[in-house]
């Protein structure tokens, strides 16, 4: 395999896993005590698969949604991330919570794919360059993203201990501003 193309995916995977280490950060901190092992791997698994599946899926299906994705993904993405973080926000977690409310499997998919949206647009641009395989590319994309939202899953876990029950309105803040990143500048 060429190492241009795997130092390329590399780069690509760790710039659009950014949004998913910040939303791992965001879930972690907010779980702070619930936010074990178990959960972190969920958290890279989902973030890490639906980077490598939204690619594949721009590509595949890039002559049809190319203007919907270009034109609204953003919009679409930025508003979900606003709508999850204000819910976490006025969700009240208090100490006997333990946080349990900020993390669920339907948050969870909802944030995997809001953060990985601009991965459509990464397999739109590999159908424009003219790429007849992005399998390896893609594989790159979700395994770097996995790691990366692991670590930030470790990170915001971290922190959570540290901050207390005030996490969830400070990761609830992240992803609204995430969000509100993401519909302003792309």
């Amino acid at each position: 395999m060429n190492t241009a193309i795997i130092t390329e995916a590399f780069f690509i995977g760790v710039a659009l896993a950014m949004d998913a280490f910040a939303a791992s950060v965001a879930l972690g901190a907010a779980g702070r005590k619930s936010f074990d092992w178990k959960k972190i791997a969920l958290t890279a698994g989902f973030f890490g698969f639906f980077q490598f599946i939204m690619p594949l899926i721009g590509f595949i299906g890039s002559s049809f949604a190319e203007h919907l994705v270009y034109n609204y993904g953003s919009i679409v993405a930025g508003v979900l991330l606003i709508l999850i973080g204000g819910k976490m926000f006025f969700d009240k977690a208090d100490d006997s919570d333990d946080g349990k409310k900020s993390f669920s499997l339907q948050k969870l998919f909802v944030l995997a794919i809001a953060t990985s949206i601009d991965a459509l647009l990464v397999g739109v641009s590999f159908r424009c360059l003219h790429r007849t395989s992005i399998i390896a590319d893609i594989i790159i994309i979700g395994v770097v993203t996995a790691l990366i939202s692991a670590a930030g899953g470790l990170a915001g876990r971290w922190s959570g201990k540290l901050l207390g029950k005030h996490c969830p309105f400070l990761g609830g803040g992240v992803l609204v501003m995430l969000g509100l990143k993401v519909i302003f500048f792309g």
